[in-house]
């Protein structure tokens, strides 16, 4: 079965947003809906696909702020972290499906899997889709060649360490989808961030890494 992907720059932080799918089915899931949802929304129908599902990676403003225009849109359920659905407005609560690390949640035959990666915010979740063509939506929590700020409500050094080993610990070959285009190239991998990540760098030093992740930035 094969992995549909696509990926599109939306809004004014360099936002990725994505659309995923197994190859032949309509199902579609979008991740960290933002900005312009009537472009994913245009992108999905131009792809033949339908979108079903959303998939949360955190709660901040320019990974959500496009839920209700989605709602109005389409009638589809909200696959959020529970620690992170607290923090989303109330008038979304009731298309909320709180989430705990290693849910799964089924895209057509699609399998999307929550890997639970606080650090940047307390419910952070990393959409890792099975098979052997997957891949690893990695919200804020791994960007290329960087990782998530830990000092905004909420952010923990201590927790990114552990949510980056537990990244660095997949196969190398696994695909990885930042969630904003900040690095020199629009998608990774685990291999490519354990060779070049100055994050991933430090990983062997629980110290080593809250000194850099933490060091005032000119």
């Amino acid at each position: 079965m094969g992995l549909y992907v696509r990926q599109m720059k939306l809004g004014p932080m360099d936002n990725f947003v994505y659309l995923v799918g197994a190859q032949g089915a309509r199902e579609t899931a979008i991740v960290d809906p933002a900005w312009d949802i009537e472009a994913a929304l245009r992108a999905a129908e131009e792809d033949g696909r339908e979108v079903t599902h959303a998939l949360v990676s955190h709660h901040h403003f320019d990974h959500v702020n496009g839920l209700p225009d989605l709602l109005a849109r389409k009638g589809v359920p909200i696959h959020v972290h529970s620690a992170d659905g607290e923090e989303l407005d109330p008038d979304l609560r009731g298309d909320l499906k709180p989430i705990a690390g290693g849910d799964a949640v089924e895209v057509g035959p699609l399998r999307i899997r929550a890997l639970h990666t606080p650090g940047h915010t307390p419910g952070s979740t990393c959409w890792q889709v099975e098979g052997e063509e997957g891949g690893i939506f990695s919200g804020d929590t791994v960007f290329v060649n960087a990782c998530g700020r830990c000092d905004l409500r909420g952010g923990n050094p201590e927790q990114m360490f552990r949510s980056l080993k537990k990244i660095s610990e997949l196969d190398p070959a696994t695909r990885l989808y930042p969630g904003h285009d900040y690095g020199d190239v629009p998608v990774s991998t685990v291999q490519r961030e354990r060779e070049r990540n100055p994050y991933f760098a430090v990983l062997g030093s629980l110290p080593a890494f809250v000194a850099h992740r933490m060091r005032p930035r000119g």
